[in-house]
């Protein structure tokens, strides 16, 4: 019974040491790694600025039909139409750069982190494999603990830098601020 209690309170510990917040994994980023993710936050707002454009472009739609003369309403749509080709392309440059950007940099400090990983696993003393690891435990908890810090660093952060835009729209909406 005692050798349960022991695992359970050694399980709880691992949970709780377990989480790391994200400035800290952040922390082995280089200069280069910095300015992709400056860019890809940069590209995730212009991204974010899309849907409150689109809602100025379909004002612009209706007004290209309700105040136009039937002679002038072709020119009219055919400008907005093209401030649609052109949101769309916008959209599609800030979001692929969004992206690319934060999986590159995730990518990267995750090699980083696999590399620290296993100098501090060769600076062990050979006992240390005998009893605690084995091969296939080096390389599993390798692989694992770097595509779960890849994940954080890449997808995790764009969900928030999302969530946080998503907040500024239903803000704006809750103080009545008009978009078009």
């Amino acid at each position: 019974m005692g050798g349960k209690d022991t695992e359970e309170k050694k399980e709880e510990s691992n949970g709780a040491e377990g989480k790391v917040s994200i400035f800290k994994m952040l922390q082995f980023a280089d200069g280069y790694d910095v300015l992709l993710m400056v860019v890809g936050s940069i590209a995730a707002l212009a991204n974010g600025i899309s849907q409150p454009l689109l809602t100025f472009i379909i004002g612009q739609v209706i007004d290209a039909f309700g105040g136009a003369t039937s002679s002038d309403v072709l020119n009219r749509v055919n400008t907005v139409v093209l401030n649609f080709v052109y949101l769309a392309i916008g959209t599609g440059i800030a979001a692929t750069l969004q992206v690319a950007c934060w999986t590159m940099t995730g990518e990267r400090q995750a090699t980083r982190i696999r590399a620290m990983y296993l100098k501090a696993l060769l600076r062990q003393d050979i006992a240390y494999f005998d009893k605690e690891m084995t091969t296939g435990k080096v390389t599993g908890r390798i692989s694992s603990d770097t595509v779960l810090i890849q994940d954080a660093v890449g997808e995790k952060v764009l969900d928030i830098l999302d969530r946080m835009r998503m907040i500024g729209l239903m803000y704006q909406d809750k103080c009545g601020v008009k978009r078009s």
